[in-house]
């Protein structure tokens, strides 16, 4: 299946998520009950799709930066600031949908921050990115645990959201969200052309008048804005945004400028179908999708590895 007709995915996995669940097969035009389900599965349907987008967009454009095909969206340690900034709001009792989109947003950009005063003390390489996010994600992920120990009766929700779920996304929280995950999607897409060049090499970037360093700074901010938001309306989601670029690569051959918008759509196509999965898996929905998306993600990457073994 090539590039065009993967982009026929997300449509397909779209609808089958409205009308596809627990409570069966949903008429579009039915009244009461089964309008409001409809309505329930149209917002889940919506903040997968965009979460899903929102992540493949970050994974792509770190992979580009960084030249690393295992580079995925948490990798700066900006889920672990994101989460720990919506783990500090709840235990502080502001839950509603601008407070928790915000506390996502601040935490992952101070986590981000972090990283990139430590990697320029080294001189903003890909290596000096790579460890300082490695070493902030396992230092905050501890305190996530930490706090999440003290949440008491909403310990059960907030470990839930932990491990990636749209099934307690708000319209509200998808509203305050969405713009932000739009934005870092597309300014990723503006910096298209200079990431192909900076992925030739330093030298060549600075050659051809790309500043590679202030672009490793744009496209890592962008990431971050992408990320957090995402992480706030579904928690930390893994393997899309590592495996939806790798899947676009085969799809629509080496350019990024090609595989970028393909990435997009694959990302949000796989985030709707786990969560689509999850309603069948656990009843009421609520499988994380992590586990699902981490069983879909694990054999295409043994198929990629093997593939591009030379």
């Amino acid at each position: 299946m090539r590039g065009g007709l993967l982009h026929l995915l997300l449509p397909v996995f779209f609808a089958l998520s409205l009308f596809l669940g627990p409570y069966g097969f949903i008429n579009p035009f039915s009244h009461g009950l089964g309008a409001f389900v409809l309505e329930l599965r149209l917002l889940r349907a919506l903040a997968a799709s965009l979460v899903g987008l929102a992540l493949a967009a970050s994974g792509s454009g770190l992979q580009a930066l960084l030249k690393n095909p295992l580079a995925d969206p948490y990798i700066l340690g900006v889920s672990s600031g994101a989460a720990l900034g919506v783990l500090a709001a709840i235990a502080a009792g502001f839950v509603w949908p601008l407070a928790v989109s915000l506390s996502a947003l601040l935490g992952g950009l101070a986590a981000l921050a972090l990283v990139m005063a430590v990697s320029s003390a080294l001189g903003l390489t890909r290596t000096s990115m790579v460890l300082a996010g490695v070493a902030l994600s396992y230092a905050l992920s501890s305190i996530d645990m930490i706090i999440m120990m003290d949440l008491g009766p909403a310990v059960q929700g907030s470990l839930a959201w932990m491990f990636g779920t749209v099934a307690y996304a708000l319209w509200g929280e998808l509203a305050y969200a969405a713009p932000l995950m739009a934005a870092g999607a597309a300014w990723i897409f503006l910096r298209a052309g200079h990431l192909e060049s900076l992925m030739l090499g330093d030298d060549v970037a600075e050659s051809m008048g790309v500043r590679a360093r202030r672009l490793r700074a744009e496209v890592a901010v962008a990431s971050a804005l992408s990320t957090s938001a995402a992480v706030a309306v579904a928690g930390p989601v893994g393997f899309v945004g590592l495996v939806a670029p790798w899947i676009a690569r085969l799809g629509s051959g080496g350019a990024f400028r090609r595989i970028y918008p393909l990435s997009l759509s694959l990302g949000a196509s796989l985030t709707v179908a786990a969560d689509l999965a999850s309603r069948f898996v656990e009843p009421g929905g609520m499988a994380p999708l992590t586990s699902i998306t981490a069983l879909m993600g694990a054999p295409v990457l043994v198929y990629l590895l093997a593939r591009w073994r030379g």
